[in-house]
Order: C-alpha cells, then structure tokens, then sequence
C-alpha cells in the first residue's frame, strides 16, 4: 500500500478547479455537481471508457499541496479498495492521476440523515436497515478495518434497497501505518454518535463503531439523539457520566426487545457492548430471542456538573502541581545558591 501521487502533482495539473464540462486525465468527463463539503467536491460523471456513470470526489486546489491531508486522502482510497461487499461504497481504481481525486460508484437515493430529515423513521424499516448496516460491518471488521465515524451522513440508503457504508477517512487499519494528520484528532468521531473510549483519546475497536450504530438506531428508532447538549464537548462528555434515556419513554411503539438491542449497543463499558456486529445482526432479525435484562431500568442520568467538576479538578491539580514544582526550585535556589 504505497502513495502513488501524494507530493507528486504537477503545476498545470492543480492550476484550476475542476467544473462541470471538465475531462479529468482524458477520461472522466464531469457532467454535475452532486455536493460540496469542507474539504472537497463530489461531481456526478461519465467515465469515456467504460461508458459508465461514477461519482467523482476532488479535494479543492489549496488542499492538494498538503502532504497530510494527501496521504489521508489516498489512504481513505486504499482502504475502500481493499473492501469487497455490497453494503460498502466501491472503488474505481485508476492508473497515473494527474491530481487526486477518487471515482466512486455512482448511488441514487439518500444517506440516512437526509431520510430522517423529512420524518421520523418507521420501525420496521430502521430495523432493516439496521441488519443491512451490522451485515457490512461485521465484514469490514473482519477485514481488520474499524470506521470510527458512524453517522447518518456516512450510510446512503440507495432507491433499490441496499445500503453503503462511506467515507474512511479516519478509519483504523491492521497494518497500515498511522498518519499525523492537522487540524483534528483522527481517534474522534462526531459528537452524537462518538463513543465514551473515542472521547477519553482512545483508538477504540469493533465495539467502538458498535456503539456509534447503536446511537444511529436509536436516532432512528426514536427521532431523538441519544444525548443533547448546547455544545459538542457537553454532548460528548454526557455519556461518560451517564446513558440515554429509555428509547421507549421517546416512542412506546418500541418493543422491549428492540429497545435492548439498542441499550445493550451504547453500554458505555465497551466490554458490556455486543462484541461483533453479527451477534447484534442475530438479534434484530430474530427479536424473540432477545433476552431482557432489565437495562432500561439501570440507566444512570447524565450529570452535566460531573463532567465539568473533572474538567475543574483536572485544571487545579495540573496548577497545584506547576506551583509545587515552581516553589521546590526556589526553595533548592535559596538554600543552595
């Protein structure tokens, strides 16, 4: 898994921004824009050698001199690569770019935020969902690839009933080596569906994105985010200090069994977690089978004052300790100078 055009871009080639009408690298003929994010663009295209419409992504110009961001680039390309299952987005590997870019498969439909942004979610379809999206992570898992960033932005539901896992862009992978990357910590999720290890700096595991679908399902399930907060730190640090509230206190139509599997997903001891998404897969399709434990009624409340009271305690005994240190030189100056 080397780089192949990171720091290797020429002049002409990142002179200007691809736009609609474009023919990228004499093949790729752009013919719509699909989005524009924070970092890059999403064109809708037609490959002239295939004759197959893709979906083209390119980082913006200022970006491609970036060696940090490149290699995140190219890295989240090979990963992808590596993956072969119909519920994660597939790569078009292309030979000799001249800048960076990643031709996807073209989708048609909506990622799942888009779907519960026009109205709460039928239960039996989150349900389906659910065991398309355990079905592909239990794959990727065992491709040794953990996503660490699970959100309804990252899972398209396409119009002929099949799902896409995307964007690994700080996904963890045996084998392939860390990247330093600026600007943002690549062990961090995004706060309403981080979970509690991601949030105390640790790199997490296949529980890690376990939990972050659970707090989808639980989105889905009730309309409602696990935690709510008026800021992200507030909303991430909820749930060191607690667990979400009954999803049947959102919506009664909730079976206790469905109900479970979502609390038995967002423990927050990752060791009390369901230890494969398989195992989760099993128990949405066959719910009767679920054994209740009673989580809903061992449920803490979040305790906003906790957190920060650790945040004072940490900020005082990190000056205690600078003044300590400060007061023992002057003491050794004074007595041996």
């Amino acid at each position: 898994m080397g780089l192949s055009y990171c720091g290797d871009v020429s002049e002409t080639a990142t002179s200007y921004e691809v736009g609609i009408g474009h023919v990228l690298d004499k093949r790729f003929q752009i013919t719509e824009l699909i989005s524009r994010g924070g970092m890059a663009t999403i064109f809708k295209a037609a490959d002239m050698n295939t004759g197959e419409t893709v979906a083209i992504k390119i980082p913006f110009m200022q970006l491609e001199s970036d060696l940090g961001f490149c290699q995140r680039f190219e890295r989240e390309e090979l990963i992808c690569q590596t993956l072969n299952h119909p519920g994660i987005l597939q790569i078009t590997s292309v030979e000799n770019k001249s800048r960076p870019y990643m031709v996807m498969e073209y989708l048609e439909g909506q990622t799942i935020r888009q779907r519960l942004s026009v109205g709460q979610m039928d239960l039996d379809e989150a349900v389906a969902i659910g065991i398309k999206v355990c079905d592909a992570l239990d794959y990727m898992h065992s491709q040794k690839i953990i996503h660490r960033d699970l959100k309804p932005d990252n899972i398209m539901l396409c119009s002929d009933g099949s799902i896409r896992i995307m964007d690994f862009g700080i996904a963890k992978v045996a084998g392939l080596r860390r990247l330093t990357f600026s600007g943002f910590s690549p062990r961090l999720g995004t706060p309403d569906y981080v979970a509690p290890e991601q949030v105390k700096g640790k790199r997490g595991d296949e529980r890690t994105d376990i939990y972050s679908f659970g707090a989808m399902l639980y989105e889905m399930a009730t309309g409602s985010a696990p935690f709510e907060g008026t800021s992200a730190y507030m909303i991430m640090n909820a749930r060191l200090s607690g667990d979400p509230k009954a999803p049947r206190k959102y919506n009664p139509a909730i079976s206790a069994q469905l109900e479970e599997i979502i609390l038995h997903s967002m423990e927050r001891d990752p060791k009390a977690r369901y230890s494969r998404a398989a195992v989760m897969k099993a128990e949405l399709e066959a719910p009767e089978r679920v054994h209740l434990t009673g989580r809903r009624n061992r449920l803490q409340s979040s305790s906003p004052w906790r957190t920060r009271w650790q945040s004072v305690r940490i900020s005082l005994w990190t000056a205690l300790i600078t003044l300590a240190v400060f007061g023992l030189i002057l003491f050794w100056f004074r007595r041996f100078a």
